[in-house]
């Protein structure tokens, strides 16, 4: 049975399953080109059509063979007729079931406990915000209250933490924090639209440091420059003990009156990374007060992780690291492109009551052949020629080696918001100065953010002090050696990508065959992209973008392109 998912949200995206198992999905920006870009149905007609044209025929089938279509979004939720939606999404299906339209956590949490062995346990999910209360009416998948339901809703509210029991085929509510959207409570004042979220506690913290709402991962950066102790005393964000949360905005706008609008550079800018360091702090004192809160309720070892404070890694870091759960699970697209997934197998359990669990992963893009690559580069005028798979390797190994910065474009591409091997730059960790390099010619980005390596699984505890595997980038630890200035952060953290042979062969034998010249299975991954520009998805875009920007090397496929001309 044939499930599209489509995430209507601010990073838009379309998934495809099949029997319960996801067969390909892209978020919007790598076909727009334009970052985060939303999907409206009735407005973006050709954009959906091109994403969900993508999924069909990476899987090799046409429209008419979907049986379903699965819906989920944050904003409102407006029901339509079939004939309707498939004039909107330009399909012409069969066969068809049913359209679904999913709760945003909810669709959360079929995303998360899909990528682990159907164990019983605490499903957390925290975002900036999820559904409408008033909308809940409009969805035809229901989600089951447990008898242990805590509830703190609001009729005119909006979900920003829910937590779920999954005990291994059901799913149940346990908690909610859905706080008023409207601008006269008291919880409001002096929010500026904000919500009482930890979410939106990101977006005040990335609008106020970074002049714009989309840059918590520059603020989760910041604050290792920061001392969290500087407003201990201000308890911007609390939980009291009916697990009820408070942002009080009304403190943040009296305390702090000096936002940066115009994104300059806060590197060495003590006021900027002080809060910072505050936010991130707060943050992990309420996360674990959460999870205690939910684990004294419903004992279990394991905890199932998703919504888009969930990629806070130096948080997920400090959970794993405190034995709270056994197993943490978390995966690459936790924010709202996830949901795509997680709308569709929450339509595929719905049709088939069945689930199908899968191994972490985050490749569910588009492979591109040889012959798509050639017709691409032959558009350009840059130098190329083709290596065998066996020399390919050794060759660029030994660019990185020798300091090149080298575009890497293999495989099927990331589906989240991390490259992680596929559509990647790498370099070389060991070059005192190719952070420097990397943020002035390459990336061109602030200063105070960190690079992220990647290691062969087998050797990351010798290098680095992280408990378990991090196959998606999701948590890390501190750097072991001193040798590696370039992915060590201010605070001697790095966030870690580990890789195994299963996880990406192609990868693992470059980073191998980088071991054999160096004496080391590191390499710095970075994203392949220009600043303020998605992941590269095409040949044609990674083209652009080397055209356009500095890099030494790049290497699509079997091809190695120089930057002379021919």
């Amino acid at each position: 049975m044939w499930i599209l998912g489509i995430s209507k949200s601010h990073n838009g995206s379309v998934a495809l399953i099949r029997d319960g198992k996801v067969i390909s999905a892209i978020q919007a920006e790598r076909i727009s080109r334009i970052k985060r870009h939303p999907i409206d149905l009735k407005n973006d007609k050709i954009l959906i059509k091109k994403c969900i044209d993508y999924c069909l025929k990476e899987a090799g089938i046409n429209h008419s063979e979907l049986n379903s279509v699965a819906i989920s979004t944050p904003w409102d939720v407006n029901c339509l007729e079939d004939n309707f939606l498939f004039e909107h999404i330009s399909i012409t299906p069969k066969n068809y079931r049913k359209t679904y339209y999913v709760p945003h956590h909810y669709a959360h949490v079929e995303y998360i406990i899909h990528y682990f062995n159907l164990t019983p346990g605490i499903v957390l999910i925290i975002d900036g915000s999820g559904s409408k209360e008033n909308d809940r009416k409009n969805f035809n998948i229901k989600e089951n209250i447990s008898s242990k339901y805590i509830s703190h809703v609001n009729k005119s509210g909006k979900e920003t933490i829910s937590a779920y029991w999954f005990d291994g085929k059901n799913i149940f509510l346990i908690y909610r924090f859905s706080p008023s959207l409207d601008s006269f409570d008291k919880s409001n004042e002096s929010s500026k639209g904000f919500l009482q979220s930890i979410g939106h506690y990101w977006r005040w913290a990335s609008n106020y440091c970074c002049g714009s709402h989309t840059e918590a991962g520059k603020v989760m950066g910041l604050a290792a420059y920061g001392d969290p102790n500087i407003y201990k005393n201000l308890k911007i964000l609390s939980i009291k003990r009916d697990g009820s949360i408070k942002v009080d905005y009304k403190m943040l706008a009296k305390k702090f009156n000096k936002p940066n609008i115009f994104g300059k550079d806060l590197t060495n800018d003590s006021h900027y990374s002080n809060i910072a360091a505050m936010v991130q702090k707060d943050t992990e004192n309420i996360l674990f007060k959460i999870l205690k809160f939910l684990k004294k309720n419903h004992s279990s070892n394991t905890l199932y992780y998703a919504g888009g404070v969930a990629l806070n890694m130096v948080a997920n870091e400090k959970i794993i690291k405190s034995k709270l759960f056994n197993n943490v699970i978390l995966n690459g697209s936790v924010e709202d492109n996830g949901t795509a997934i997680g709308a569709a197998l929450a339509a595929s359990y719905e049709l088939q009551n069945k689930r199908s669990p899968e191994k972490i992963t985050d490749y569910y893009g588009k492979v591109y052949s040889n012959e798509e690559i050639l017709n691409a580069i032959n558009k350009f005028k840059f130098k190329y020629e083709f290596i065998s798979e066996q020399k390919k390797y050794d060759i660029v190994a030994k660019l990185i080696y020798n300091n090149n910065v080298v575009g890497w474009f293999q495989g099927r591409s990331e589906f989240g918001p991390r490259a992680l091997g596929n559509r990647s730059i790498l370099a070389n960790p060991m070059h005192p100065k190719m952070k420097y390099i990397l943020d002035l010619y390459i990336k061109q980005r602030d200063r105070y953010r960190p690079y992220a390596p990647v290691v062969l699984e087998e050797y990351s505890k010798k290098y680095f002090d992280i408990d378990g595997t991090s196959p998606v980038m999701m948590s890390g630890g501190k750097v072991l050696s001193k040798k590696f200035k370039a992915i060590t952060h201010v605070d001697g953290s790095a966030r870690v990508q580990t890789l195994s042979k299963s996880d990406n062969i192609i990868f693992y034998n470059l980073i191998e065959s980088f071991q054999k010249i160096s004496g080391f299975p590191i390499i710095l991954n970075t994203s392949f992209n220009l600043p303020g520009e998605p992941i590269v998805e095409t040949p044609v875009d990674a083209l652009n973008s080397f055209s356009n920007g500095s890099l030494s090397y790049m290497c699509l496929g079997n091809y190695l392109v120089s930057r002379e001309e021919r």
